[in-house]
Protein backbone atom coordinates (compact mmCIF):
# COMPACT_ATOMS: atom_id res chain seq x y z
CA UNK A 1 0.00 0.00 0.00
CA UNK A 2 3.13 2.41 0.71
CA UNK A 3 5.83 2.55 2.78
CA UNK A 4 6.22 5.26 5.62
CA UNK A 5 9.62 7.38 5.75
CA UNK A 6 10.71 10.09 8.06
CA UNK A 7 10.89 13.36 6.78
CA UNK A 8 13.77 15.70 7.22
CA UNK A 9 14.86 16.22 11.18
CA UNK A 10 11.00 17.29 11.91
CA UNK A 11 9.90 14.03 12.45
CA UNK A 12 7.08 14.08 9.72
CA UNK A 13 6.37 10.83 8.33
CA UNK A 14 5.01 10.42 4.46
CA UNK A 15 3.23 7.67 3.41
CA UNK A 16 1.53 7.37 -0.27
CA UNK A 17 -1.18 5.14 -1.16
CA UNK A 18 -0.19 3.11 -4.24
CA UNK A 19 -3.88 2.36 -5.00
CA UNK A 20 -5.38 5.45 -4.44
CA UNK A 21 -6.78 6.49 -7.67
CA UNK A 22 -10.59 4.10 -7.34
CA UNK A 23 -10.67 4.69 -3.29
CA UNK A 24 -10.10 9.00 -3.98
CA UNK A 25 -12.59 8.73 -6.86
CA UNK A 26 -15.44 7.34 -4.38
CA UNK A 27 -14.81 9.02 -2.00
CA UNK A 28 -14.50 12.28 -4.18
CA UNK A 29 -18.00 11.15 -5.49
CA UNK A 30 -19.63 10.75 -1.58
CA UNK A 31 -18.19 13.80 -0.60
CA UNK A 32 -20.18 15.69 -3.76
CA UNK A 33 -23.09 13.88 -2.34
CA UNK A 34 -22.53 15.41 1.26
CA UNK A 35 -21.01 18.53 0.77
CA UNK A 36 -24.29 20.03 0.96
CA UNK A 37 -26.45 17.39 3.52
CA UNK A 38 -28.07 19.04 6.39
CA UNK A 39 -25.70 17.13 8.43
CA UNK A 40 -22.47 18.46 7.58
CA UNK A 41 -21.06 20.98 9.82
CA UNK A 42 -18.63 24.13 8.68
CA UNK A 43 -16.36 25.30 10.77
CA UNK A 44 -13.41 28.06 10.88
CA UNK A 45 -15.04 30.85 8.46
CA UNK A 46 -11.75 32.88 6.67
CA UNK A 47 -12.05 34.60 3.75
CA UNK A 48 -15.34 33.32 2.61
CA UNK A 49 -14.92 30.26 2.70
CA UNK A 50 -15.00 27.25 5.81
CA UNK A 51 -11.76 25.91 6.18
CA UNK A 52 -13.47 22.43 7.70
CA UNK A 53 -16.19 20.20 6.52
CA UNK A 54 -17.56 17.40 8.49
CA UNK A 55 -19.81 15.44 6.76
CA UNK A 56 -21.63 12.96 8.45
CA UNK A 57 -19.88 9.78 8.93
CA UNK A 58 -22.36 7.82 9.13
CA UNK A 59 -23.84 8.67 5.49
CA UNK A 60 -20.10 8.41 4.28
CA UNK A 61 -19.35 4.23 4.27
CA UNK A 62 -17.11 5.47 1.41
CA UNK A 63 -14.70 6.73 3.82
CA UNK A 64 -14.16 4.29 6.13
CA UNK A 65 -11.10 1.86 4.05
CA UNK A 66 -9.25 5.10 3.74
CA UNK A 67 -9.34 5.96 7.30
CA UNK A 68 -8.83 2.52 8.33
CA UNK A 69 -5.23 2.53 6.79
CA UNK A 70 -4.86 6.05 8.03
CA UNK A 71 -4.85 4.52 11.32
CA UNK A 72 -2.84 1.83 10.83
CA UNK A 73 -0.21 4.16 9.36
CA UNK A 74 -0.80 5.87 12.78
CA UNK A 75 -0.48 3.23 14.65
CA UNK A 76 3.03 2.46 13.55
CA UNK A 77 4.80 6.05 13.94
CA UNK A 78 2.69 5.76 17.60
CA UNK A 79 4.24 2.63 18.49
CA UNK A 80 2.34 -0.71 20.37
CA UNK A 81 2.63 1.05 23.60
CA UNK A 82 -0.62 3.03 23.21
CA UNK A 83 -4.36 2.54 23.45
CA UNK A 84 -6.35 2.31 20.36
CA UNK A 85 -6.73 5.71 19.25
CA UNK A 86 -9.31 7.55 18.27
CA UNK A 87 -9.96 9.28 15.27
CA UNK A 88 -11.51 13.18 14.61
CA UNK A 89 -11.31 14.14 10.54
CA UNK A 90 -12.91 16.88 8.08
CA UNK A 91 -12.10 17.57 4.91
CA UNK A 92 -10.47 20.50 3.66
CA UNK A 93 -11.86 22.27 -0.02
CA UNK A 94 -9.37 24.72 -1.16
CA UNK A 95 -10.03 26.53 -4.79
CA UNK A 96 -8.29 29.38 -6.30
CA UNK A 97 -6.60 32.33 -4.45
CA UNK A 98 -7.57 29.76 -1.19
CA UNK A 99 -4.99 28.92 1.59
CA UNK A 100 -4.83 28.33 5.12
CA UNK A 101 -2.77 30.15 7.44
CA UNK A 102 0.00 29.24 10.29
CA UNK A 103 -1.60 27.26 12.84
CA UNK A 104 -1.10 23.68 15.20
CA UNK A 105 -3.53 21.02 16.48
CA UNK A 106 -2.59 20.63 19.85
CA UNK A 107 -5.77 21.64 21.67
CA UNK A 108 -6.85 18.79 23.74
CA UNK A 109 -5.16 14.95 23.87
CA UNK A 110 -4.19 14.93 20.33
CA UNK A 111 -0.96 12.31 19.72
CA UNK A 112 -0.62 12.55 15.97
CA UNK A 113 -2.26 14.99 13.45
CA UNK A 114 -1.76 14.82 9.64
CA UNK A 115 -3.43 15.30 6.36
CA UNK A 116 -4.51 12.85 3.19
CA UNK A 117 -4.79 14.10 -0.65
CA UNK A 118 -7.92 13.20 -2.54
CA UNK A 119 -7.90 15.42 -5.47
CA UNK A 120 -4.65 17.70 -6.12
CA UNK A 121 -4.11 19.81 -9.28
CA UNK A 122 -0.77 21.32 -10.08
CA UNK A 123 0.13 24.37 -8.17
CA UNK A 124 -2.70 23.97 -5.82
CA UNK A 125 -0.19 24.85 -3.00
CA UNK A 126 2.39 23.15 -1.00
CA UNK A 127 2.40 22.08 2.78
CA UNK A 128 4.79 23.94 5.13
CA UNK A 129 5.87 22.95 8.31
CA UNK A 130 8.02 25.54 10.65
CA UNK A 131 10.39 24.53 13.11
CA UNK A 132 13.41 26.54 14.79
CA UNK A 133 13.37 29.19 12.24
CA UNK A 134 13.19 26.54 9.56
CA UNK A 135 10.38 25.82 6.74
CA UNK A 136 10.17 22.66 5.01
CA UNK A 137 8.17 22.46 2.29
CA UNK A 138 6.26 19.48 0.76
CA UNK A 139 4.44 19.66 -3.15
CA UNK A 140 1.71 17.09 -2.43
CA UNK A 141 0.22 14.70 -4.76
CA UNK A 142 -3.32 12.51 -4.61
CA UNK A 143 -2.56 9.32 -2.32
CA UNK A 144 -0.22 11.49 -0.07
CA UNK A 145 -0.65 10.79 3.88
CA UNK A 146 1.42 13.56 5.94
CA UNK A 147 1.71 12.26 9.65
CA UNK A 148 2.95 14.86 12.02
CA UNK A 149 3.31 16.12 16.06
CA UNK A 150 0.18 18.15 16.83
CA UNK A 151 2.38 20.85 18.03
CA UNK A 152 4.18 21.45 14.96
CA UNK A 153 2.95 24.42 13.36
CA UNK A 154 1.86 24.61 9.55
CA UNK A 155 0.51 26.26 6.57
CA UNK A 156 -1.09 25.60 3.24
CA UNK A 157 0.31 27.77 0.83
CA UNK A 158 -1.83 29.75 -2.04
CA UNK A 159 -4.23 27.58 -4.27
CA UNK A 160 -2.89 28.92 -7.81
CA UNK A 161 -4.42 26.50 -10.05
CA UNK A 162 -8.00 27.07 -11.28
CA UNK A 163 -9.24 23.48 -10.18
CA UNK A 164 -10.33 22.60 -6.57
CA UNK A 165 -7.73 20.70 -4.02
CA UNK A 166 -9.76 18.30 -1.88
CA UNK A 167 -8.01 17.04 1.72
CA UNK A 168 -8.72 15.13 4.58
CA UNK A 169 -7.38 16.88 7.55
CA UNK A 170 -7.44 14.86 10.97
CA UNK A 171 -6.26 14.55 14.76
CA UNK A 172 -5.45 10.96 16.56
CA UNK A 173 -5.39 10.95 20.62
CA UNK A 174 -6.04 8.30 23.27
CA UNK A 175 -9.75 8.49 24.21
CA UNK A 176 -11.97 8.24 21.59
CA UNK A 177 -12.79 11.32 19.67
CA UNK A 178 -16.36 12.26 18.56
CA UNK A 179 -16.58 12.08 15.07
CA UNK A 180 -18.93 14.52 14.63
CA UNK A 181 -17.18 17.35 16.47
Amino acid sequence: MGTASPGEKLDIHHVHLDEHKRLNSRIMRAYERLREHPETRKTHLFHGRYENIYPPRAEFPEIEPLLDWILENCRKVLGPDNEEPGMAFWFNEMHAGDRTTLHTHNDDDELLSGVYYIEVPNHSGDIIFHSAGKKISFTPAAGDLFLFSPALPHEVGENRSHAMRLSIAFNVGIRAIDDDA
